[in-house]
């Protein structure tokens, strides 16, 4: 099987490189999302051809012509748009990149294009080239387009994008709903973990070296993400050698760093890179996602925070969000009342357990996604998915 793979993202070298020059790396979530995605579909066999218009706009560099070499990376070849890094151009450019690159592209018999539908220039030059060849275009949606922009005009573009696909890999079941008008074949993923995960080596607890038990928040420090109730209710608990350490970057910064200055054992650690974030994950007591329920956008996003968090063998505690499938919740803590007061009922519960028994379940979460959620299975279920449809 063949795929052409179209997005905006590249190898990881060849990320490196491009964040070079920016004050903090900090991995772009599609950058890592993909670039699993590919990893896991070449492994399963699959010859994988990428094109990209690369993660690049005027913030990260100040260069205007933008011409980089092909790659080849674990058998994945990747062939980089040359564009202009001019903001009205460079999408232009990234259109016809990805029109004469499709059109150019060898066919085989069993020949799939998959695409990043957030990418439009990218997925509208793919969609016209496809259609041409009659190449099934199948779209990877892990946001819905609405949700991000007020622009009406881009909300108009992206729904007539839509109509356009052959079918979709859809992050949550409720998606569907929302824009596969046409009841075109369609497959749920939540997301996937690195199946090189298996070989992570374990760290020694903080509550083991030093009696503290560390609790870790690592994402988008927003309001609308419960943020406020999590310190809230951390405080109101009272856990004996208890600490809430933060961290990132969002509207309610301020507003947490004065909460940490007020409280000891609440530490705002500000924005670090990614490998940082993951060896305190191992070394923590809990980690938790505070998400409410009640936000419309919770039925159609599965925050990926919640796979690094289990692959990472600490337990998580979280909200159990509209679009969770049922088949993850032995295997978290679940905060029942998403209150201060129902947020410090749940820790108190949970640290009233043993430290064996949190363990362990922070063990099962590790195994189960492991086994179910890995980029390599997650890969093998789209194309038993390409196969049974097209």
């Amino acid at each position: 099987m063949q795929i052409l793979y179209g997005f905006s993202n590249c190898t990881d070298s060849k990320y490196n490189e491009i964040m070079k020059d920016v004050k903090i790396a900090v991995l772009r979530p599609d950058q890592k999302y993909h670039g699993l995605l590919i990893r896991g579909l070449a492994e399963n066999g699959a010859r994988v051809k990428c094109f990209s218009g690369l993660p690049i706009n005027r913030a990260v560099t100040k260069k205007i012509l933008i011409s980089e070499k092909d790659e080849c990376e674990n058998g994945i070849s990747y062939h980089y748009y040359k564009t202009l890094n001019l903001p009205v151009l460079r999408h232009i450019m990234i259109f016809f990149g990805a029109l004469t690159n499709i059109l150019k592209a060898k066919k085989e018999e069993d020949t799939f294009a998959i695409c990043d539908c957030l990418n439009i220039a990218n997925a509208y030059g793919m969609a016209l080239s496809c259609k041409i060849r009659k190449i099934p275009l199948i779209s990877i949606v892990t946001d819905l387009p609405d949700m991000l922009t007020d622009n009406k005009l881009l909300r108009f573009i992206n729904n007539r994008l839509f109509k356009k696909f052959d079918g979709f890999i859809l992050l949550t079941k409720q998606m569907n709903d929302r824009i596969n008008m046409k009841n075109k074949p369609f497959i749920v993923l939540e997301g996937h973990v690195d199946s090189k995960a298996k070989s992570l080596e374990p760290a020694a607890k903080y509550e083991e070296t030093d009696g503290r038990k560390v609790i870790i928040y690592a994402g988008g420090i927003r309001k609308k993400y419960g943020i406020k109730e999590l310190a809230e209710g951390f405080l109101l608990a009272d856990i004996e050698f208890g600490e809430l350490h933060i961290y990132g970057d969002g509207d309610f910064r301020e507003g947490i760093k004065k909460i940490a200055e007020n409280n000891e054992s609440i530490k705002y650690m500000g924005v670090c890179a990614n490998d940082t974030v993951v060896r305190e994950e191992l070394k923590a007591a809990l980690l938790v996602n505070p998400r409410p329920t009640d936000g419309e956008y919770t039925k159609y996003s599965f925050p990926s925070k919640n796979m690094e968090y289990m692959v990472s063998g600490t337990p998580l505690l979280a909200a159990k969000l509209p679009g969770m499938p049922d088949e993850y919740l032995p295997y978290i803590y679940l905060i029942e009342e998403e209150t201060p007061r129902g947020i410090s009922k749940t820790l108190s519960e949970i640290f009233s357990k043993t430290r064996e028994e949190r363990e362990e379940k922070g063990k099962c979460a590790r195994e189960f996604v492991l086994a179910n959620k890995s980029n390599t299975a997650q890969a093998k279920r789209i194309i038993v998915f390409l196969k049974n449809n097209y």
